[in-house]
């Protein structure tokens, strides 16, 4: 019996022995295509989970395929990706995703002529161009700037007039400030710079100080140029006296949210004076904020051409190889009139174009005088 088992037991071992091995997992075709692919599903899922639009997933995704398509027909590739049919939703959606990757992993074998990091910088620039607002932009790895509302200023940076006489600068920030005949204070800055040592809204108090000293009788604040920065809400309180300036508008919806002047950033009545703002298409955000908290309060008086648009907030997504993107999640409508700045603008009071912007300005100071 014993016999009998043992053979048995043989037999079930030489079987194992002679039966033919597993068959090994194939990997994908395009597993080992580059198209930076990580990369690419970050920023897809930045874009489709924070964008405060709410661009839609297909969208997105339909705008990286017109992009490498044609960078593809460009360079003289070969094959292009053809249409998918994604889900039109306001949501990330994996699936789709995958579906993007493999189909343009399959089209990037065959075209070796574009590098992975070109293909995936061209891809991302589909997918921002889905969603354009001027807070959303792409660095690549070199540092170059891919943005996603590309629009070239026409304007010119201030232009400090040669009458009158210094009150000093410019610094760090590009402040600087003149006594125009009239008692016209004029100053301004090219940044709002915020930083341990500087404080640009201390600094242009102090330049505020001087004009008052000098007999100022109206304020004249050229912004073209500036390219923004931090703290045009502090500068703008100095005018006002607690009023609500703009709405704060989040991907979510939800109650309103809105910035109101700081009671206690007013300054005196000896600075309460008539105030009029230069701004054109050059620069943004910093000085449109400043221009609008006062403009919904009519506060000042804005001169000059439409600004550039650039109203809202953004969230930054550094990726391991050194490029980043950035998303729009926040922009800003007027908390009195309901205005829609973002990617809209400022419009002016007064149209004037920058020869004669600084001319027209002190002429609307001295009528409220």
């Amino acid at each position: 019996m014993r016999a009998l088992r043992f053979l048995a037991v043989l037999a079930l071992l030489a079987a194992a022995c002679n039966a033919p091995a597993p068959a090994a997992t194939s990997p994908t075709p395009t597993a080992s295509v580059d198209i930076k692919r990580t990369k690419l599903d970050i920023s897809y899922a930045s874009l489709s989970d924070q964008d405060v639009h709410k661009v839609s997933s297909k969208k997105i995704l339909d705008g990286a395929i017109a992009a490498i398509n044609a960078e593809i027909k460009k360079t003289g590739g070969k094959g292009e990706i053809a249409p998918i049919d994604f889900q039109d939703v306001t949501e990330t959606t994996v699936p789709d995703f995958k579906k993007f990757a493999e189909a343009a992993a399959v089209v990037k074998s065959q075209n070796p002529q574009i590098t992975a990091d070109r293909y995936a910088d061209v891809a991302i620039e589909g997918m921002m161009s889905a969603t354009p607002d001027c807070h959303t932009y792409y660095v690549d790895p070199s540092g170059g700037v891919h943005r996603s509302r590309p629009e070239p200023a026409n304007g010119s940076l201030a232009r400090i007039p040669t009458t009158g006489t210094s009150l000093g600068g410019p610094d760090e920030a590009g402040l600087a400030g003149r006594m125009l005949p009239g008692g016209i204070v004029y100053i301004t800055w090219h940044e709002f710079v915020v930083t341990g040592t500087y404080k640009i809204f201390d600094e242009v108090r102090k330049m505020m100080d001087k004009g008052v000293a000098a007999g100022g009788r109206a304020w004249l604040f050229d912004l073209r140029g500036n390219v923004g920065g931090f703290d045009a809400d502090t500068i703008a309180a100095f005018f006002l006296n607690g009023e609500k300036m703009l709405n704060i508008v989040y991907r979510g919806g939800g109650a309103a949210v809105w910035t109101s002047a700081r009671k206690e950033w007013r300054l005196p009545d000896a600075y309460q004076l008539p105030l009029a703002v230069i701004l054109n298409d050059r620069g943004g955000s910093g000085p449109e904020v400043f221009a609008a908290d006062l403009k919904e309060n009519k506060r000042a008086t804005i001169v000059g051409g439409k600004s550039v648009g650039c109203m809202g907030a953004t969230s930054v997504t550094n990726m391991t190889d050194g490029s980043r993107l950035a998303v729009v999640v926040q922009e800003f409508t007027g908390a009195n009139t309901g205005t829609i700045y973002n990617n809209v603008g400022v419009q002016p009071d007064v149209q004037a174009d920058d020869v004669t912007a600084v001319d027209k300005a002190i002429e609307i100071l001295k009528q409220k005088f």
